[in-house]
C-alpha cells in the first residue's frame, strides 16, 4: 500500500476523481442495467427468476470491475511514483 492511497475507499475516490466517466460505467452501469432488467421482467410478466440471476451476475460483475479498476489505478499510481521525472 502507498502512503497517498492507504486502503481502498480512498483509491476508488482518487480514481473516481481521475476517471469519472469510467469509474461510473463500471460502477454504476451495471447495477442500473440490472435493475432496468428486474423492473423490465416484473412490469412485462416475464420470468422473474432469470431477471434475479441475471441482475445477481451484473452486480457481481460490476464489483469485479471496479476492484479490478481500482487495483490497476493503484499500480498505476505506484509506477509514476517510482519512475524517473522525464
Amino acid at each position: 500500500m502507498t502512503e497517498d492511497l492507504p486502503d481502498e475507499r480512498a483509491a476508488f475516490l482518487a480514481m473516481a476523481r481521475a476517471f469519472p466517466l469510467r469509474t461510473c460505467l463500471f460502477t454504476l452501469g451495471l447495477p442500473a442495467f440490472a435493475l432496468r432488467q428486474v423492473s423490465s421482467g416484473l412490469f412485462n410478466d416475464g420470468p422473474l427468476a432469470f431477471g434475479l440471476i441475471l441482475a445477481l451476475l451484473a452486480v457481481a460483475m460490476s464489483v469485479v470491475l471496479t476492484r479490478y479498476h481500482v487495483a490497476r489505478y493503484r499500480r498505476q499510481v505506484v509506477t509514476d511514483a517510482l519512475a524517473p521525472d522525464r
